[in-house]
């Protein structure tokens, strides 16, 4: 007897995947390391168990989710779990084990996560064989979060390198692990157990086998997505999930970073933490056979909604900026309403590498309601196409995907099927939404897509893709002395404005930015203010007296600011007191100041003697509209309390 027809939503798979890193090895697993290190092995910090009986009830009133990971608490910290080892000379080494008893693999939710320059970060499986990393300053996010995973089995070890130059000033928290578990299935035609690479049907067809020779540009702007949610106060509809998109092109013909998806994949939980979501490009094989290990990705963290619309099941994207060095393609579209006579589709299988599906006959209008069940709602008549894969098969995580014309421009976006259940390679039919009822029958921008890919009001019934757009670029660059000209090494110095980043100067001062987009503002300021006694002492005090009294006048304005350390427009006893403070013991810091104060190099103060008579200049250099190579902001540097130059300055 024939096997059932199901019908069913393309819902993701809960679980977790890799993450953009620089590679290499954990200091663990290094020859010259790796016997310091064993020998100071952390306590495990053992994480609650997950109720999988509970998850598997909540699983059952939530049919169709095909959740595979759910959430367990965690407070994990530098300051409050693992151990630290020195590196005479280099830095510092904290590691730590956690275990979440019974899991078959980790998924780690980081709600902050910030790494200074050199910093390196790993996680990896007890035995090496899994690692992620090394996770470095490039790899995080404004928003502070992060997401690693999935570890397999119940035990996570991680590592971070700190070099001296920046003790301290990581963040790091570990607030929530999803633990993987043994589903069981709920309904027929529901697939258990989606982990990601390797476990897509093996009726699906790589992208690179024959079938995909003809989309090889196309493909690049094809992404499997990660999503993350939080689900409720009670913690249900937490986990994650696999969906598959794609960037699309606008009028404008700009790198703006928009990427279509499906509606239904933000319905897979509770509460979407878009900041979480994760865009992997160009996963996927070298050739036409399956690769023994997963392929590196292309990966940005973190979108925006910007608009979607159920009756379509679209939802349009703008995820966080390309790396110009992606080589990324924003694909094309068309608002035709002819059927077309043969169609395509890319995408992600259970989040697996990507594949390619093609329909050699002509696509067809649906014309009856679609019936998702549940929080899916129904899809009117007339508002999905309706294709039958004679190449290929889709699977959980391929929803989105985007579906291509002869002409390779995109018509619209998975939504769902009807599959064989006793054959799951057998495809019935395969429903997208149509992206000319998506461009303009919205009621507002949130619901439409002309608002967004035409934002110059063309109007175009067609529009050809094209390669990533690569913005023109500079350098900004500079050098940091003290006033009697001592490079200022290992300090931090941040650009803001329209980009930002944050790097440390090398040995002789000097710091570069890379990479900075033409005809930006922009706004360099450096920053140190620790250790505040650094080259302050009682001899200071006496230098200091006699400036006041007029009997050995400073030979440095820098040296007159210095004193300064109440901030005032003067240099009185006030100042002497303050710094005897500090001295002492009895305050810390200088209440009123930073330890350090810098200035543009080429400032000329119009009174070198008494540089408090106008307000002193700004502590950043600020360069508008930049429209070349900037390699004049230099600074110049003043040690608060002390003005007989024997601060050190690296510290």
């Amino acid at each position: 007897m024939r096997n059932r027809l199901t019908f069913f939503a393309l819902l993701p798979a809960f679980i977790a995947g890799a993450q953009i890193s620089d590679g290499g090895k954990p200091l663990l697993f290094l020859p010259e390391t790796q016997a310091v290190l064993s020998a100071q092995t952390p306590a495990t910090i053992v994480l609650p168990a997950l109720d999988v009986q509970k998850a598997r009830e909540e699983d059952t009133r939530n049919p169709g989710q095909n959740r595979f990971a759910a959430p367990v608490a965690a407070d994990i910290s530098f300051e409050t779990a693992g151990s630290w080892t020195e590196l005479p000379g280099v830095g510092r080494v904290w590691q730590c084990e956690l275990r979440s008893p019974g899991a078959l693999g980790l998924v780690l939710l980081f709600d902050e996560f910030q790494l200074p320059s050199g910093g390196r970060f790993f996680a990896f499986s007890p035995d090496g064989q899994r690692t992620y990393g090394a996770y470095t300053e490039r790899s995080c996010i404004p928003s502070g979060k992060f997401t690693i995973g999935i570890l397999p089995g119940e035990t996570a070890r991680l590592e971070y390198f700190e070099p001296a130059a920046v003790k301290g000033l990581a963040k790091m928290h570990l607030y929530r692990v999803d633990v993987a578990y043994d589903r069981v299935a709920m309904q027929e035609g529901e697939v258990a157990g989606l982990l990601g690479f390797g476990d897509a049907l093996p009726c699906n067809v790589n992208i690179n086998c024959p079938a995909g020779a003809a989309w090889q540009m196309e493909k690049k702007g094809v992404a499997r997505i990660l999503m993350i949610f939080d689900g409720d106060v009670m913690g249900q509809g937490a986990g994650a999930g696999w969906c598959s998109g794609s960037l699309i092109a606008n009028t404008s013909g700009s790198g703006e970073p928009y990427l279509l998806s499906a509606h239904h994949c933000q319905l897979i939980g509770l509460n979407p933490d878009f900041d979480l979501w994760r865009f992997d490009f160009d996963y996927e094989a070298a050739a036409c056979n399956n690769p023994p290990t997963p392929p590196a990705s292309k990966s940005i963290l973190g979108c925006e909604r910007i608009s979607y619309r159920a009756e379509t099941d679209f939802m349009l994207l703008k995820i966080n900026p390309l790396p110009n060095n992606y080589g990324l393609y924003f694909n094309g579209w068309t608002r035709e309403i002819t059927p077309p006579a043969f169609t395509t589709f890319i995408h992600h299988p259970i989040g697996d590498i990507k594949k390619i599906s093609v329909d050699s006959g002509a696509s067809v209008i649906q014309t009856t309601t679609l019936n998702w069940g549940g929080v899916f709602g129904i899809s009117p008549a007339n508002s999905h196409w309706k294709v039958t894969p004679d190449i290929g098969i889709f699977q959980p995580g391929s929803s989105g995907s985007p579906l291509f014309n002869p002409n390779k421009l995109i018509v619209g976006q998975l939504h769902g099927g009807a599959i064989d259940t006793g054959n799951q390679c057998i495809i019935y039919s395969a429903y997208f939404g149509r992206y000319d009822l998506s461009w303009n029958q919205g009621s507002d921008s949130g619901a439409r897509l002309r608002d967004w890919l035409d934002p110059n009001n063309e109007n175009p019934v067609s529009l050809s893709g094209y390669p990533q757009p690569v913005p023109q670029v500079y350098a900004i660059s500079g050098n940091i002395k003290t006033h009697n000209g001592v490079a200022m090494q290992n300090l931090k110095v941040k650009i803001t404005g329209s980009a930002s980043a944050t790097v440390y100067t090398d040995t002789l001062g000097n710091y570069s930015f890379a990479n900075i987009p033409v005809g930006g503002n922009y706004t360099i300021t450096p920053e140190r203010d620790s250790n505040d006694l650094n080259g302050v002492s009682t001899f200071d005090l006496v230098l200091i007296s006699k400036h006041i009294l007029a009997s050995e006048l400073f030979d440095s304005t820098c040296k007159i600011i210095a004193s300064n350390d109440n901030k005032s427009t003067s240099v009185t006893t006030f100042d002497i007191v303050e710094i005897r403070k500090v001295i002492l013991g009895i305050n810390n810091a200088f209440p009123n100041n930073t330890s350090w104060r810098f200035f543009p190099a080429i400032t000329a103060f119009s009174n070198p003697s008494n540089p408090f008579m106008t307000p002193l200049p700004p502590e950043s250099i600020v360069i508008s509209n930049l429209q070349g190579d900037y390699s004049g902001a230099d600074f110049t540097a003043a040690k608060t309390g002390d003005v007989n130059n024997t601060v050190d300055p690296k510290y």
